[in-house]
C-alpha cells in the first residue's frame, strides 16, 4: 500500500510541475514595453505572430510574440480600443488568445493548482482509509506491529513435606506442590502465557520433566529464560494478570512480595503484574485442599 501511495504522489507531483511550467513558460523570454501606437505599427507590418490579451480591472494588457526579431512585447490598451485592436490582429494573421489575468500572477497559479492538490489529498485520504480497513480486518498489518496475548494454566497436587512455593516466595504451610521442579503454579502458568504469546512453545518444550537438571529447580529460572527469549524476539511485557485458586492458606497478604519476586525475575516493574486469589468453595480436589492451580494471561508488545 505504501508503494502505491508513493507512485500516486510522484504522478501528482509531475502533473503539478507540468501545470506550473505551462503557466509561467511564456515569462521566460524578456518582454519589452511599447506604446499602443508602436504596437499597432507592428501589427500593420505583420510582425505579430500571436497575442495574449489579459483582461484587468481598468485596462487591457496585450503580450505579443513577434515573428522577427523573436521576442515578446507588451502594451496597454483601453477597453474602448480592444475590439479594434483584435480586428487588426486577426486581419494580420496573428492568433489571439484571451486570459483573465497575467500568467505571472501567483494567485492564478495557486487557484489553478488547488484542484490538483485537493485531488492528491483526497486520494491519500482514501488510501489511508483503505489501509485502516484492511488492518482492522486482519489482512495486512505486519505481525511484528501487533500486541500479542498468551494464556497459561498449571495445576499441582499438594503433598505433605513439600514447600509451598507460590509466585516466587515460600509460604508457611504444611503442604506443598508435588512436581519435578519446585512446583510454583504461578511461575509455570506465567511462563506458558509468555511463551504462548511469543509463539515459542510451552514450558515443557524448554524445561522437560524428563531432564534431571530441572529436578527441584527454582521456577524463577524458567521466567528468566522466557524473558531472554522475548528479548531476542524484541518483545516486551506489557501486562500480566493472574488468578491463583487455592483453598488455604490466604494469599492476599503475600501478593506484594510475589509481585516483587516475579518482577525481578522478568526484569519488569511490579506494577505490570496483577494477582488475584480464589477458592473453589470446597468443590473438587482444590476445594478439598488437595491441589493448587493458576491461570495467567500475559500481553506482549513490540519493542
Amino acid at each position: 500500500m505504501s508503494a502505491a501511495r508513493g507512485i500516486l504522489f510522484w504522478i501528482a507531483l509531475i502533473f503539478l510541475g507540468v501545470m506550473l511550467w505551462k503557466l509561467v513558460s511564456s515569462e521566460k523570454r524578456p518582454v519589452d514595453s511599447v506604446s499602443y501606437s508602436d504596437f499597432l505599427q507592428l501589427v500593420e507590418n505583420d510582425k505579430v505572430r500571436e497575442a495574449h490579451i489579459y483582461l484587468e480591472a481598468n485596462s487591457v494588457s496585450v503580450v505579443a510574440a513577434l515573428r522577427s526579431p523573436s521576442k515578446n512585447v507588451e502594451t496597454t490598451v483601453s477597453y474602448g480600443d480592444l475590439q479594434d485592436l483584435k480586428k487588426h490582429l486577426i486581419e494580420s494573421g496573428a492568433s489571439v488568445e484571451y486570459a483573465n489575468t497575467k500568467q505571472s500572477d501567483w494567485v492564478l497559479i495557486l487557484l489553478n493548482a488547488a484542484p490538483l492538490l485537493l485531488l492528491v489529498g483526497f486520494c491519500l485520504f482514501l488510501m489511508r482509509q483503505m489501509r485502516g480497513g484492511i488492518g482492522r480486518s486482519g489482512g495486512s498489518v505486519p505481525l511484528n506491529r501487533l500486541s500479542r496475548t498468551g494464556i497459561g494454566y498449571d495445576l499441582h497436587r499438594l503433598e505433605e513435606g513439600r514447600k509451598l512455593i507460590v509466585g516466587g516466595i515460600e509460604l508457611p504451610f504444611d503442604k506443598g506442590p508435588a512436581g519435578h521442579s519446585d512446583g510454583d503454579v504461578v511461575a509455570h502458568a506465567l511462563c506458558d502465557a509468555l511463551l504462548g504469546a511469543a509463539a515459542l512453545g510451552d514450558i515443557g518444550t524448554h524445561f522437560p520433566d524428563t531432564d534431571a537438571k530441572w529436578k527441584g529447580a527454582d521456577s524463577m529460572l524458567f521466567l528468566k529464560h522466557a524473558r531472554k527469549l522475548l528479548d531476542e524476539k524484541k518483545l516486551a511485557i506489557e501486562h500480566v494478570d493472574a488468578v491463583v485458586i487455592l483453598e488455604r492458606p490466604k494469599l492476599g497478604p503475600h501478593f506484594p512480595n510475589m509481585r516483587e519476586a516475579l518482577g525481578r525475575a522478568l526484569d519488569v516493574e511490579a506494577a505490570r503484574i496483577h494477582l488475584k486469589a480464589k477458592t473453589n468453595e470446597g468443590v473438587d480436589a482444590i476445594g478439598r485442599g488437595e491441589a493448587i492451580a493458576a491461570y495467567v494471561v500475559a500481553t506482549l508488545v513490540p519493542r
